[in-house]
Parts: structure tokens; C-alpha cells; sequence
């Protein structure tokens, strides 16, 4: 049940305000009002004007409406919701996540502070968190409630529920944290796998492929200017979407052609000269953004509460980009790192140096950069020797006149 009690009519008008507060549009707006006073009549319905969560899950149960507009009535019951238990407003509602069993809640919470003392980044907590969670509720689940009870069975099973190995490494180290801390008699981490990724070709596509893929974009619109830009920024400075999402003006320097920023991913600081369509591009889109100048990011989302834009919405766009201009991706990724690949692929195969190549691309280590000269298959094939004529026992065995039994 929430906290907060209040007439109808007073609760829909707090709501509202607080959407108007997030830059909701007016248009956007009168859909809540509308929804609202739905649930409103629903309410009257049931002799009352106080509105409750149990109320707005009755009121759904009883909508007989389309799929979309339904879609759009539990967005508006989400955020009276949301409301009345007094939580911060939301852009998205998350997807449900696993809750940990109580009962090893406080050894799950010691585990990851220990990891966040030793300099862990919020999202590799995060990914320990979900990845423990779903441990311990199979661990639960299997009817151990106390982790002396904890056995190699009992482990080796929960590991085949997991279908990203890589989980396979937090569990290991969960595991030696029990053992360090006398929870669990021998050290059971040795029994879980160590899992190594194949070494994996990165994706690419040809400079004329990138050409049709910016010309399938609209820029007669305001959203189709924003979209070039930030396509330019990933296709010909090979910008990560971090980057591009966390883009500033201050960044920017139109008068040398230069963009300064500090890399998310690596925290290394990195200046690139900007080439000249990509110069065109951002000075097209920043005409028509109007937000940039409220708080300093370039991109923004197109719809309320016009955040600047996350990096969802730029893997977004550059799929419904590379659908759009019929680029055949079996088989590939499409998302902004291929155009970041595709960049390092070319450069390298156009004899630019490796140095020159890690500089662009930001990296550390030279070594990064010689896997994307492995995709270009052409020019492998010219260095390629023939194979050597077989001789002796093993033409032989090729031409199936002998068998060579096994040893």
C-alpha cells in the first residue's frame, strides 16, 4: 500500500505536474489527462475517490481496449503508482529482477562491498549482483539454507543454468570469498570451469555499404539530422556509444575542428580532428536542438522528458539505419561498435600505420589494433602459400589406397 492518501482529482493534477516538470509535451500530456479521468469514472464506479494499486490492476483487468492503448493505460496507472509509494519519478519501469533469498542477503551484501572497496565499476557490481542472486536461488531452491550445506552437486548444476559463461567467473570468485571468510570448509571455486571466449573475427562492412547506410537517413526531419550526426561520429571518428550518449558542447571546438573528450570506456583523455561531414552534421543537428543549450549535452532523446540520449536510442537508430538502407547483416552485428571495426578494418588495410590507427581509435596497447587486419579475407588470400605436394604414406592415405590404423 502507498504512502501518500489524495482525492483523486488531486493526485491526477500532482502527477501531471510532475510529468510537465520531465518537459512532457502538451500533446503527451492531455493523453494522461484522458487515461486518468478514465480511471476516474472506473473509481466512481466503485464508490470511491481514493485511488489504490489494487484499483489500478482492476481497472486494467477491465479495460477492453487495444493492445497499444492498453500499453498506455498501465503506463498511466504506473506512474500514479509510483506516486502514492512515493518514489522518484522514472523514465522506464525496469524488467522484474530476481530478489535474493533473505537468508544469504547479508553474505551477497558483504561480498559486493569487498568488491566495491577494491575499485569495482557500478556496472561489474551490478552484473556480480544479478549473476550471485540467480545463484543463490538455485543454491535455495535445491533446499540448502546454509552454505556449510553447500556441496559440489549442488554447484555444478546451478552452473549449467547459466547460459553466459561468463557468469561462470563471479561464481568463482563469490565462492573464494565464502571460503576466505570460514563459511565454507574447502574451497569449492576449483570445481567451476575456467571459460575462455574463442578468439572472434570483428565485424565489418564496406565503405560504400557505410555510404548507403548514411544516405538511407532523412534529414529533412529534426530526428534524421540528430541520427546523421551521430552515425558520422561512430563511422568516420570511430566513437564508441558511450561517448557519443556523453558528448558535450564544451567538447567541441568548431573554430580548430577539433573534439576533446575523455573516453568512457578506458578514462584515457582523447582529441581527434574532426573531417568535414562530420563537422556538417553536428552544426545541421545542433541547429534544431534546442536542449543542448540547457545542459550542455549535444544528443537528446526526441521524446519527454528529452534527456540527453541514451546509448538504447543510438543502437536504435543505427539498426533501423542499416534496415533501411538493405545492408545484409546475417550473420553480423549492427550496432555502433561494427561502424567503429569497420573504420579500424579500413584504415589498416589502406597501409595506414598501426600507431596512427591506435591513436584514432584511442587505445593503449598497439596490439588491439592487428586483429581487424585479419578481416580482410582478400588480401589474406594474397599471401597465402601454396601447400606442399604430398608425398610418401601421407599421398597415399589421400588417395584412400592405404590405411593407417590408430595408435
Amino acid at each position: 500500500m502507498g504512502n501518500i492518501i489524495l482525492p483523486f482529482d488531486e493526485l491526477m493534477k500532482a502527477v501531471l505536474e510532475q510529468l510537465k516538470s520531465q518537459k512532457y509535451m502538451d500533446s503527451t500530456l492531455t493523453v494522461y489527462q484522458r487515461t486518468h479521468n478514465r480511471i476516474h469514472i472506473f473509481l466512481n464506479h466503485h464508490d470511491t475517490d481514493i485511488y489504490t494499486p489494487e484499483l489500478g490492476k482492476a481497472f486494467l483487468a477491465n479495460s477492453d481496449v487495444s493492445k497499444s492503448t492498453l500499453v498506455a493505460y498501465a503506463c498511466a496507472v504506473r506512474r500514479l503508482d509510483d506516486y502514492i509509494d512515493g518514489k522518484p519519478y522514472r523514465c522506464h519501469h525496469g524488467d522484474y529482477h530476481e530478489q535474493v533469498p533473505l537468508v544469504f542477503e547479508n553474505t551477497l551484501n558483504g561480498f559486493l562491498q569487498e568488491c566495491m572497496a577494491k575499485g569495482n565499476k557500478p556496472t561489474t557490481i551490478c552484473l556480480k549482483e544479478r549473476t550471485c542472486i540467480s545463484f543463490l536461488n538455485f543454491v535455495e531452491n535445491a533446499g540448502c539454507f546454509d552454505f556449510s550445506q553447500l556441496n559440489t552437486g549442488i554447484i555444478s548444476q546451478a552452473l549449467l543454468t547459466f547460459s553466459n559463461k561468463d557468469a561462470y567467473a563471479r561464481i568463482r570468485q563469490f565462492l573464494n570469498y565464502l571460503a576466505e571468510k570460514g563459511l565454507i570448509e574447502a574451497d569449492l571455486a576449483r570445481i567451476v570451469p575456467h571459460y575462455k571466449r574463442g578468439a572472434v573475427l570483428p565485424t565489418t562492412y564496406r565503405p560504400d555499404e557505410i555510404s548507403r547506410i548514411e544516405a538511407a537517413v532523412d534529414t529533412n526531419t529534426t530526428i534524421g539530422k540528430r541520427n546523421l550526426a551521430i552515425i558520422r561520429l561512430a563511422s568516420r571518428m570511430g566513437f564508441r556509444a558511450g561517448d557519443i550518449a556523453k558528448l558535450k558542447l564544451s567538447e567541441i571546438n568548431f573554430s580548430t575542428g577539433c573534439i576533446s573528450i575523455t573516453q568512457e570506456k578506458t578514462g584515457m583523455p582523447l582529441t581527434l580532428q574532426m573531417p568535414y561531414e562530420v563537422v556538417n552534421a553536428i552544426s545541421m543537428h545542433l541547429e534544431n536542438d534546442k536542449y543542448s543549450l540547457e545542459d550542455g549535452y549535444v544528443f537528446h532523446s526526441m521524446k519527454a522528458p528529452y534527456d540527453r540520449i541514451t546509448t538504447s536510442i543510438i543502437r536504435h537508430v543505427i539498426n533501423k539505419c542499416f534496415v533501411a538502407a538493405n545492408v545484409n547483416t546475417a550473420g553480423k552485428k549492427h550496432g555502433p561498435h561494427a561502424f567503429r571495426s569497420s573504420l579500424a578494418s579500413s584504415m589498416v588495410n589502406d597501409n595506414v600505420s598501426y600507431e596512427v590507427v591506435r591513436r584514432i581509435l584511442g587505445h593503449s596497447n598497439p596490439d588491439v589494433i592487428k586483429h581487424y587486419a585479419k578481416a580482410d579475407i582478400e588480401n589474406l588470400r594474397m599471401c597465402s602459400i601454396d601447400p606442399p605436394i604430398p608425398t610418401g604414406i601421407f599421398r597415399e592415405y589421400l588417395s584412400g589406397r592405404e590405411v593407417i590404423p590408430h595408435v
